[in-house]
């Protein structure tokens, strides 16, 4: 009895561990391959996930750059409403004075100061008119008209 029983246990034995292999070998290969879809799935959001993190770290930065220009030019719109400011403004861009005061403008010339712009020397040298000519030119206006002289 003990061979009868002994050959089917033997080949039961080898039949087993063969199918269970074959058996964790697949549920490992699913395992790995839902891991790796998952890990796939996971760093593609995860990379626009730190760009939206980085843009709107920026737009955060920019706010407050904003916010404080923002209290700034708020704070010279106040001050524009005082009296003072008021007055300085008056003073300075419209030149008023106050009654009794005596206001002063100083005027700059815009180009440094020139020279007097001397005779042509070609002009005098071609001129052979007579004294009397170039005077009579001169009251009659026609050194001016005919550009001789």
């Amino acid at each position: 009895m003990t061979d009868t029983l002994a050959p089917p246990q033997s080949t039961g034995k080898r039949r087993r561990p063969r199918a269970r292999r074959s058996r964790i070998g697949s549920l490992i290969f699913v395992v790995l391959l839902v891991a790796l879809g998952l890990v796939a799935t996971g760093v593609l959001p995860v990379r626009d996930y730190l760009e939206r993190e980085n843009a709107v770290n920026a737009a955060q930065t920019r706010l407050e750059v904003l916010q404080t220009d923002n209290a700034e030019l708020a704070a010279d719109v106040d001050a524009l409403f005082s009296e003072q400011e008021i007055e300085r403004i008056a003073r300075e861009q419209y030149g008023f004075v106050r009654p009794g005061e005596i206001g002063y403008v100083v005027l700059t010339p815009d180009e440094p100061f020139a020279t007097v712009p001397t005779a042509d020397p070609v002009v005098a040298a071609t001129d052979d008119r007579s004294l009397l000519q170039t005077i009579w030119d001169f009251v009659t206006g026609n050194d001016i008209s005919t550009g001789d002289g």
